[in-house]
């Protein structure tokens, strides 16, 4: 069980940690421009100023951008924490008025080709992420939770902090004196991850120490899984995409179970979302074209 499992003795998190693992999240990153999305709270606020350090090391350049999404009497705080901490770490920043559910597209609207954004999930965040995405029934690619590279816009996004707890994250902000804010939001068990944090994982961590450890581990499994189903639906799709569209003749002669991966495969590729699996196991489904969705 994951009681069982040892603990692996990691280099404090820090500017020569950083490194490491934004080297094994994207060995190019010192030839791009460096965007770090900073919320003002203490996981951002940690690696703005390793980030910042490293980025300097290395002549890369780096910004920040922090989303104000204006909901609440404290988002003045969170950017005003945001100002200050650049201020403090001479990182240029740009504050952005915005719903938070536009925040992502925020983001990606303002990446110039090529750039990198690097932002804070780490891996308490992957674990509450895992654990969302199974109670809500999610597939493999679901389960897979978060990559430490992925495209956004027209650049990429990097979160190299995924293999790092939050209690290190904190131990480096306590070490270097650094100050943030304190999001409320969180503590609303109203909303999921905050009750996660709250109500359940205490007890998991008390029963399974390595819990985080472990399902970081078995994300990257799925994560292995979901590009081999990328890959046979790739395969499949190829004698039974003609101009755009799938043809159903093709899809009946597959196995079920491939015919709905190539399904789910297709949409993606379309930039659209999947439908509801039961949707997609509907034993007559209408004709699949992009225009007609």
């Amino acid at each position: 069980g994951c009681s069982a499992a040892p603990r692996r003795t990691a280099v404090p998190f820090g500017v020569e940690r950083l490194a490491g693992l934004l080297d094994a999240a994207d060995p190019g990153w010192r030839d791009a421009r460096l965007c770090l999305a900073l919320s003002g709270g203490l996981d951002s606020t940690a690696l703005l100023h390793a980030l910042a350090a490293l980025a300097a090391r290395e002549s890369v350049p780096l910004r920040a951008l922090h989303v104000d999404h204006g909901l609440q009497p404290e988002s003045a705080a969170f950017a005003s924490a945001c100002e200050a901490a650049c201020r403090a770490a001479g990182v240029p920043l740009e504050v952005v008025a915005l719903a938070r559910e536009r925040r992502y597209a925020a983001l990606a609207e303002r990446l110039t080709a090529g750039e990198r954004l690097v932002t804070a999930q780490h891996r308490d965040d992957q674990l509450e992420t895992v654990l969302i995405q199974l109670l809500r029934g999610a597939g493999v690619a679901g389960l897979a939770a978060m990559p430490a590279r992925s495209e956004l816009g027209s650049g990429w996004q990097l979160r190299p902090l995924l293999d790092v707890a939050r209690e290190e994250l904190a131990a480096y902000a306590a070490e270097h004196g650094l100050a943030w804010a304190e999001d409320p939001m969180n503590g609303s068990t109203r909303f999921d991850r905050a009750y996660l944090r709250a109500r359940v994982l205490p007890a998991i961590r008390e029963r399974w120490p390595a819990a985080a450890e472990t399902v970081s581990r078995s994300s990257r499994h799925f994560a292995e899984a979901s590009r081999l189903l990328a890959g046979l639906a790739e395969a499949d799709a190829a004698s039974a995409l003609d101009d755009g569209r799938l043809s159903l003749a093709a899809l009946a002669a597959l196995p079920r179970e491939r015919r709905v991966n190539v399904v789910r495969w297709w949409l993606r590729q379309e930039g659209l979302r999947p439908p509801p699996a039961a949707r997609l196991e509907a034993p007559r489904p209408p004709a699949i074209t992009t225009t007609g969705l």
